[in-house]
């Protein structure tokens, strides 16, 4: 009576050792059971299931005669950790988890069709592709999240539910649920990763970073051939500099391409250390340093070679987290075809795509060679002779040491929200502030920050002594000292209604130019170099041709700065009896008299507002030297004048302020215009004293004589002549013609 139950005690308990021996192997209860019930359309593992692939951690490959195990990293990297040691392709882990989380069941073979005869054609028992993906289950245990077999490509296509776009299907059989031996049919294919064998599945790439986090580039040759070159920036968005073996400005473009070319660099091969013997020294180290940690990524490049019927170059490579060897391109693949080679291949290049994308596919499908990347100081050092950002520049000056000649320029800048403008400013030595011509001083800046330099002659070491090579090109005495000063931050004051911004002072740059004859060619040619730079450039005349020490050269192009509110009188002389018009601003009204008849009521009052408009427009092609003889000549016997009689408004003292709030570089302003206007102290009462106190008026007259130049020329114009101030001009024909108005009614 005892046997009985001791029978069906030892049955319970050889199931629940059985039980236990599964768990112990994947953890996968459902084996046991198998529950989940396949269905066309229905993913091919369940929801809880495919809710913890993000936390798989283990991962094992097999085909028919191999097997690799891979791990994941704290850092989510993926690893090969039996047979050998390296790192899995992230390709190959994207495209398994992809496909076992988007796998759909198309359809299910029945068991009595599946024979022996046929199976070679799934191909889940004659060229099977197993696949275990397990999850952490405690300390030391793992759960099996998901497992299957995949075999060949099935020949059916499956829909993705629009009714356009199609997938590849694949035979898969699966016995995560219990010993179901059916074969399905899934959407999804992913045999191409396995098409060179599981020892392919090895990452390519030799290195893996993230280029936001990159702060320190060096590039090692290991023979002392070279100096070793470092490159850094202090923050994703800042540019890249040279330190070593010159501190310099680096090309952007070429620094960018160094760092997109490493991260596609893809190995023709990649073989376990062992196998391979290596030279005792790599032509060169490229090392990586950022903010993912404190070890280096470094890459070692070795020497170029070729094999045996292949006359492709290629080089050796390996890096510092990695016991592997690489094989790289060393060169662009040089090509060989014949004629009937080349029709293939230019009927293969017909535009099927469009041109952009097309560009893009050849890309995609060209290996990086070693070659391509740039790696010396000439490919990586910036040509630009000052990385100036216009924007950025609030005072500038340029003068000689050749006496006590200099202009300075001062940059009122503007606010978008109060609609003011940016406004230049320029001084000659003796002279106070005047407005300068916004376009001259812009084109100047951008040809300083953006014109290439023809070459860099010289080079000195950091902290080596500049003063011989600067004695040797003549920029020890210097045609020319360029000074500039970037703003850091601004102030803002409102001052007569308008709100006007203020700069604080930061370090200048400074740069000596000179026109010098090269010491190796003697060919005459303008040097530049900046103090505290450790190079000498040869610059393009482009930007040399703009420097010049002249008034008339910076000099507002606007030829009458008033305002129509100011004019009181405007005078018309024709060398006959001039022509009066009084002009009253508030009612808009016009009188005036010609040969003393008064023809007020002859007086068009739009074309004479007109005609104000356009004289406040009025530009001149070109200031000239008030002692140029040619002009003086002409201007004798002037051919008609126009006199404008204003009571101007004095903003002298106002003017005064602002210049000299914006040269201050002594005084921690404010951070903001409130503070600014409630701040203690004689600034303070000086802006709000010019914000509110009455201002007084002076009457101005400016008189412009004109008079046509010699009509030969093909573009004839006029001389002019401010008469109170001297000023000489040129003025373009049409503009001068224009000066002649009509306000009669006849």
């Amino acid at each position: 009576m005892r046997i009985l139950p001791t029978i069906l005690l030892s049955i319970l308990a050889a199931g629940a050792v059985t039980m236990a021996t599964f768990l112990a192997i994947d953890g996968n209860l459902a084996r046991i059971t198998g529950w989940y019930r396949f269905e066309p359309g229905m993913p091919l593992f369940s929801e809880e299931n495919l809710s913890e692939l993000d936390d798989v951690c283990w991962m094992r490959i097999q085909d028919l005669h191999d097997e690799i195990v891979c791990a994941k990293d704290e850092h989510g990297a993926w690893w090969i950790i039996k047979p050998f040691k390296d790192r899995l392709a992230p390709s190959v882990a994207e495209a398994i988890f992809s496909f076992t989380a988007n796998a759909r069941l198309v359809d299910t073979l029945p068991l009595n069709n599946v024979t022996r005869s046929n199976m070679r054609e799934f191909g889940v028992e004659t060229a099977p592709h197993r696949i275990t993906l397990k999850r952490p289950d405690g300390p030391k245990s793992l759960t099996t999240v998901a497992r299957y077999t995949l075999g060949s490509t099935s020949p059916w296509l499956a829909d993705a539910g629009d009714g356009e776009t199609l997938f590849p299907t694949t035979y898969l059989r699966t016995n995560f649920y219990g010993r179901d031996k059916r074969i399905h049919v899934v959407s999804g294919n992913i045999l191409h990763i396995f098409k060179d064998g599981l020892e392919a599945l090895r990452d390519a790439s030799p290195l893996q970073f993230n280029q936001d986090e990159l702060r320190r580039i060096s590039i090692i040759t290991e023979d002392g051939s070279v100096p070793e070159m470092k490159l850094q920036r202090i923050s994703a968005e800042a540019p890249w500099s040279i330190v070593s073996p010159v501190i310099t400005g680096a090309d952007e473009d070429n620094v960018n391409k160094l760092i997109r070319n490493l991260l596609n660099l893809k190995a023709v091969r990649v073989e376990d250390s062992i196998e391979l013997e290596l030279s005792e020294k790599p032509l060169y180290t490229i090392r990586l340093e950022g903010e993912w940690g404190e070890q280096p990524r470094e890459l070692r490049i070795f020497n170029t070679f070729t094999q045996e019927g292949d006359d492709q170059k290629y080089c050796y490579a390996t890096v510092n987290d990695r016991p592997v060897i690489f094989t790289l391109q060393a060169e662009p693949r040089s090509s060989h075809t014949g004629s009937y080679a080349r029709l293939i291949n230019a009927i293969c290049e017909l535009p099927v795509l469009p041109q952009k994308a097309l560009a893009q596919v050849r890309m995609a499908n060209k290996r990086v060679a070693v070659s391509e990347m740039p790696k010396t100081l000439p490919e990586l050092r910036s040509m630009k002779f000052a990385d100036i950002d216009t924007k950025d520049v609030a005072r500038f000056s340029l003068r000689t040491t050749r006496g006590n000649g200099g202009v300075r320029f001062l940059m009122i800048p503007g606010d978008t929200e109060s609609k003011v403008d940016d406004a230049w400013m320029f001084a000659v030595a003796g002279k106070g502030y005047e407005k300068a011509e916004s376009t001259q001083v812009t084109r100047f800046l951008n040809g300083l920050g953006n014109i290439p330099v023809e070459k860099v002659v010289a080079d000195a070491a950091p902290g080596e002594n500049m003063a011989p090579l600067l004695e040797q090109y003549g920029l020890n005495d210097p045609d020319y000292i360029l000074s500039v000063l970037p703003r850091p931050c601004m102030v803002r004051a409102t001052i007569f209604g308008q709100d006007l911004p203020m700069v604080k002072d930061r370090l200048p740059r400074t740069f000596m130019l000179r026109r010098f004859a090269d010491p190796t060619t003697g060919r005459r040619a303008w040097f530049g170099s900046e103090i505290g730079s450790n190079s000498i450039c040869m610059l393009s005349t482009k930007f040399t041709r703009m420097l010049s020490l002249r008034a008339e050269k910076w000099k507002d192009r606007n030829l009458l700065d008033f305002p129509i509110s100011a004019v009181r009188r405007l005078t018309l002389d024709f060398q006959q009896a001039p022509l009066v018009l009084d002009y009253e601003y508030m009612g808009e009204t016009w009188s005036g008299t010609l040969k003393g008849e008064d023809i007020t009521p002859r007086i068009n009052p739009h074309r004479a507002a007109f005609y104000l408009r356009q004289l406040q427009k009025l530009k001149v092609s070109q200031w000239l030297d008030a002692a140029d003889e040619e002009a003086l000549a002409a201007l004798q016997n002037p051919a008609f004048a126009v006199k404008l009689e204003l009571e101007m408004t004095d903003y002298s003292d106002a003017e005064d302020a602002v210049v000299e709030q914006a040269e201050d570089t002594t005084v921690t302003s404010p951070a903001d215009s409130e503070a600014m206007l409630q701040e203690a102290g004689e600034d303070a009462d000086i802006l709000r004293s010019l914000a509110t106190m009455e201002r007084k008026t002076h009457s101005v007259v400016r008189t412009i004589q004109i008079a046509p130049a010699a009509y030969d020329s093909d573009r004839p114009f006029f001389y002019g002549r401010v008469q109170e101030t001297g000023q000489l001009f040129i003025l373009p024909y049409e503009d001068a013609q224009s000066l002649a108005g009509d306000f009669l009614d006849m």
